[in-house]
């Protein structure tokens, strides 16, 4: 297959998408747990109420933002993680940022699940990275504000995705507009060998990583 030929970023998360709701399909959860003092600010009503598919990010918000910290469990997050990642991968609605909504695979310990259910995540990253980076490519002749780029890397490094695969595709020329940015944009850390802010903070290997490509630049 030709690189012409090869399917879209987009065909591939919605590939991924469907795989990801076929592995993780379960029962509703007969309830939610949570921190009495905060899980009636958490809105899990709702998520027990309505088919998983019809959930909005405006449901999802208050869960996501607080699960494994104040409420949920393993159980109810992997229940309704499909539906997490598709509104965050599409920009259907309002989630917590990329970074924070693949941080909590790891507080899930999903490194312990058959890799049936690992596959399909990880083609989910790989195929949400070259859609973020192909976005970003778009807006880059007219500057960029922020990179998607940037978060999904940011967001795969903290939930212990390999980075290189990733990484090996950003060092590309075709993708030296989105390089120069991160690089304008990071520049300061990038010189004083820091770690540029709290998502990066939590996923040390991986910034290392991304730093050296940017270095190269």
């Amino acid at each position: 297959m030709t690189e012409s030929q090869a399917p879209s970023p987009a065909f591939r998360v919605r590939r991924a998408l469907e795989d990801i709701y076929v592995r993780f399909a379960a029962p509703t959860p007969p309830r939610i747990d949570g921190c009495p003092c905060c899980i009636g600010g958490r809105r899990v009503d709702v998520l027990l109420a309505k088919p998983l598919r019809e959930l909005t990010g405006e449901d999802l918000w208050p869960y996501v933002s607080g699960v494994f910290l104040t409420v949920g469990s393993v159980r109810d997050f992997r229940y309704l993680l499909p539906r997490i990642l598709e509104i965050s991968v599409c920009g259907l609605d309002a989630l917590p940022d990329v970074e924070i909504v693949l941080g909590k695979l790891r507080l899930a310990g999903w490194e312990t699940w058959p890799p049936a259910e690992r596959k399909p995540i990880e083609a989910l990253v790989d195929a949400w990275f070259d859609q973020a980076l192909a976005a970003d490519l778009l807006e880059a002749e007219d500057w960029l504000a922020a990179s998607e780029t940037d978060a999904v890397l940011c967001g795969a490094a903290r939930a212990d995705i390999d980075l290189a695969p990733l990484l090996n595709r950003l060092a590309t020329p075709a993708a030296e507009p989105v390089r120069t940015f991160l690089v304008q944009h990071y520049a300061k850390h990038l010189a004083k060998g820091s770690t540029p802010n709290s998502f990066w903070i939590d996923a040390p290997d991986g910034w290392r990583a991304f730093a050296q490509v940017l270095s190269a630049h």
